[in-house]
């Protein structure tokens, strides 16, 4: 998607990236664990998001790269210095420095995908505050092994001109079944498998998830609606996604249908307490 006008976003996503073309870093860098504490908070003591980190990807010619994205508000890209850039990245990019070989090249950004990604994925939370507020107050009490320090997020995965389509995930813990897996929560409206077929969503392509996959529409569909949730234990590729990394790599998945979502919110937490009786906290 092309942007012309970074006017008409609250906050722009910025890439700050590196390429190692002789892995002066090593074979296995592990920058993401040691510079996230510290860019999480400098980011945050200059108004800013700090987003994530890749230290593991490569391009076409197995040149590795290692990149980090920074959300900034508006009034923050729009205060640029000399070389153009936004002010707040200088003391980014002088940190980062700090971590890497001397004699790497900065290549730093404004990320037009993840930027719009972010500003659509606020208008659908904001879309279905109704369904999903009931489920942030009913789960987030029951989050555990590390899962409560991850914000639940919408995140649009397909748009057209006539439609968006994402999700709502709340990562719950870790599956005390399955080594390495996670239990996440999904919920969206409940879509019949030929709904991708017919218009405007057959114009979104294929989606990966399985039918009935609980997704949530823009512009939201008029009239009743039937919601739907849908916990999942899985190996994910990152936190906030509810795609796995593979089809066999999904475990266990319970799903509930109800038209009222907070009669539905409650259902779920009743019945996941049920399900994995460590998340009431009483086996502590």
């Amino acid at each position: 998607m092309h942007v012309t006008d970074w006017n008409d976003f609250e906050w722009v996503v910025w890439r700050l990236e590196v390429r190692d073309p002789q892995r002066l870093a090593g074979e296995e860098p592990v920058l993401d664990e040691r510079t996230r504490e510290t860019l999480t908070e400098l980011a945050a003591s200059l108004g800013c998001v700090y987003e994530l980190c890749v230290d593991y990807d490569s391009y076409d010619d197995d040149t590795p790269y290692y990149a980090w994205w920074v959300r900034l508000p508006a009034s923050e890209h729009a205060t640029v210095g000399k070389d153009g850039l936004p002010l707040v990245i200088a003391p980014l990019r002088e940190y980062l420095t700090t971590q890497l070989p001397v004699g790497l090249r900065w290549e730093i950004t404004p990320d037009r995908e993840l930027t719009y990604d972010h500003a659509s994925s606020t208008t659908l939370r904001a879309a279905y505050d109704d369904l999903i507020a009931p489920f942030e107050r009913a789960l987030m009490p029951l989050r555990r092994d590390g899962a409560d320090a991850l914000d639940p997020r919408a995140r649009v995965w397909k748009w057209q001109k006539e439609l968006l389509a994402g999700t709502f995930d709340l990562w719950l813990c870790t599956d005390p079944d399955r080594s390495g897996t996670w239990l996440v929560v999904t919920v969206g409206l409940w879509t019949e498998p030929q709904f991708l077929e017919q218009e405007p969503a057959a114009h979104l392509g294929h989606f990966d998830f399985t039918p009935h996959h609980p997704l949530l529409l823009l512009p939201r569909p008029p009239g009743p609606a039937t919601f739907t949730a849908r916990v999942t234990s899985g190996a994910f590729p990152s936190k906030n996604s509810s795609r796995a990394k593979a089809a066999d790599a999904l475990g266990t998945a319970h799903q509930w249908s109800a038209n009222d979502p907070v009669v539905l919110a409650d259902r779920v937490a009743r019945d996941l307490k049920l399900l994995w009786p460590h998340l009431t906290g009483l086996e502590d």
